[in-house]
């Protein structure tokens, strides 16, 4: 008896299955509009299917004309900082030349993720990482993901890299990349979130969510554009300053260039990396609440802040009077840079800073002090019970 039409027949079938199979897994490829280079991949969890790569984003912003040059040498940075933080200094109003406009079109690297069980979410999440970190720190490792999480609770989530970071666009470190630019590119990639310009939709609603500085550029569109979002996490950020200085002199900002050559290369001597490991644990890491591999996960991944950022924070921290959305405040119980490394002194430091800086939240807002964690929230063992909070309190508020 002749088997191969029926051997034939079963080949052809099996490839036919297998084909379909793929092409069912395979992310719709509508996910990467609006990117260029785009790659596709799965978070740490597997929970969400991603894409990523460069958007582009127009931004305009009222800079300050810094009267500084590219510093020289490591020797001129580091009396840049001293003097920025040295009592009663006068460092911003001798450097300060008024105001600039700023506009440009940004390529800006981001990864877009969405609900593996809900890739049609209507609800985005907006990553913005902290200095000295990357987009990496919302997807660090099985278990440590923020994404996955997101995704869990039926949320898409977009992480960027800020302007001067990793892939985006390198521009000027001083007269360009600084805080108010920041505020900037987060309110253009809302708008191109909104307008369905990136990604399969338009999304109808936006949550803005923050770390540390990504917390002050959040508080930057909430009091510049309050519309922008419909909800705000502030993660590791508070109204106590008092111990900023001691944690960019923890950082020992350093040359990036000279620091990792082959990294940074191309970057001028205006953008800035932290040093040592040492530099990176002591203000941000509270032993023994984390594993070390995810440590040095996130050591490995920092990367660079700039001169102009330094100089301009503060001038984006104001009060968002005029918000009025749900808005939740989670901060480590050791944090340091915020609070000194115990947030529970000599009050609350996270509802303190929900009532000084969103007077007018919506009354369902709420405050979360993380058990035995650090700065860097995400990388403590603590992080799935905070990442929890986070999207509990979000699913309450009707998002």
């Amino acid at each position: 008896m002749n088997m191969r039409p029926q051997l034939v027949g079963a080949i052809w079938t099996l490839l036919v299955g297998i084909e379909i199979g793929v092409a069912a897994t395979k992310p719709d490829s509508s996910l990467a509009h609006g990117f260029a280079d785009a790659t596709y991949g799965s978070s740490s969890n597997g929970s969400a299917t991603c894409v990523a790569g460069l958007i582009s984003v127009p931004a305009t912003s009222v800079n300050t004309k810094i009267l500084l040059d590219e510093p020289a040498n490591q020797t001129v940075v580091t009396e840049i900082i001293q003097e920025n933080f040295q009592a009663s200094s006068t460092i911003s109003d001798r450097t300060d030349g008024g105001n600039v406009n700023i506009s440009g079109t940004y390529n800006i690297e981001a990864t877009l993720c969405v609900p593996k069980h809900n890739p049609e979410a209507s609800t985005i999440q907006i990553l913005s990482h902290g200095i000295g970190l990357d987009q990496s720190y919302w997807d660090i490792a099985t278990g440590y993901s923020y994404v996955d999480s997101a995704a869990n609770a039926g949320y898409a989530t977009l992480a960027y890299n800020r302007l001067g970071v990793g892939a985006s666009d390198h521009p000027d470190a001083i007269q360009v990349v600084q805080a108010p630019m920041d505020v900037a590119i987060l309110h253009g990639i809302t708008s191109l979130l909104r307008s369905g310009s990136i990604g399969t939709q338009a999304y109808s609603t936006v949550i803005g969510t923050g770390h540390s500085y990504g917390s002050i550029i959040q508080l930057g569109q909430n009091v510049k554009y309050p519309q922008d979002v419909n909800a705000t996490v502030i993660t590791s950020f508070t109204t106590n300053f008092d111990y900023l200085p001691y944690t960019v002199f923890a950082n020992n900002p350093a040359i990036a260039n000279q620091v990792d050559g082959k990294r940074f290369e191309n970057l001028s001597n205006g953008y800035l990396i932290t040093d040592t490991s040492i530099s990176f644990q002591l203000p941000f890491f509270r032993w023994p609440y984390f594993d070390t591999e995810i440590y040095q996960n996130q050591y490995e991944a920092r990367n660079t802040y700039t001169v102009g950022q330094q100089l301009t924070l503060s001038g984006i921290v104001a009060v968002a009077s005029s918000y009025t959305g749900p808005v939740s405040v989670v901060v480590g119980q050791y944090d340091f840079p915020f609070c000194g490394g115990n947030c529970s002194y000599s009050t609350n430091q996270a509802a303190e800073a929900l009532s000084s800086l969103y007077p007018a939240a919506a009354e369902s807002s709420q405050t979360y002090l993380v058990p035995n964690a650090g700065h860097v929230i995400n990388a403590h063992y603590s992080a799935p019970d905070q990442f929890m909070k986070i999207n509990n309190f979000l699913s309450s508020q009707g998002f």
